[in-house]
């Protein structure tokens, strides 16, 4: 029966299992949007361990990490999906929508939600739409890439 825990990353094994899938996941991204060189893909295990991120991880009937989310509270409250991912073999299954709701029922006490998505992920624009984000404002990290920055109201 598949699970959704929150992953503690001081142990390595759960560590190297997010940098795996972390791999899995930004590379087929990367290869969509024509930037091989996401940011996401110089994150080593150590990098992981040392984030400040509060990661959520879903594992299948085996055990094995196949989806995780990332958040962060902001200094003004609201919340921010730093990191969303799938093991590219499991798209398509729900997965990323169980772990939006579970992490926005973990955390009920935010009120305003934050993502952004590079604006060629249709997928990733087209999820976060159907949880309710809107569009706000775009911006340009690098030349290559441009930003989409969604928010979204949670319901009180």
């Amino acid at each position: 029966m598949p699970t959704i825990e929150r992953l503690d990353l001081t142990i390595h094994d759960n560590a190297s299992d997010l940098w795996r899938l972390q791999h899995a996941a930004y590379r087929i991204e990367a290869k969509l949007i024509g930037v091989p060189d996401l940011p996401p893909l110089h994150d080593t295990t150590a990098s992981l361990q040392a984030s400040e991120e509060t990661f959520w991880g879903y594992r299948d009937g085996d055990g094995e990490l196949i989806g995780a989310i990332a958040a962060e509270i902001a200094k003004d409250g609201s919340g921010v999906i730093s990191r969303m991912m799938v093991h590219p073999d499991h798209f398509r299954q729900g997965i990323a929508g169980a772990l939006i709701s579970h992490m926005m029922h973990a955390w009920d006490q935010v009120a305003v939600w934050e993502v952004t998505a590079e604006a060629r992920n249709l997928p990733a624009i087209a999820l976060y739409e159907r949880y309710g984000f809107e569009a706000v404002d775009t911006f340009h990290p690098r030349e290559d890439i441009t930003m989409i920055t969604m928010k979204l109201r949670a319901k009180t």
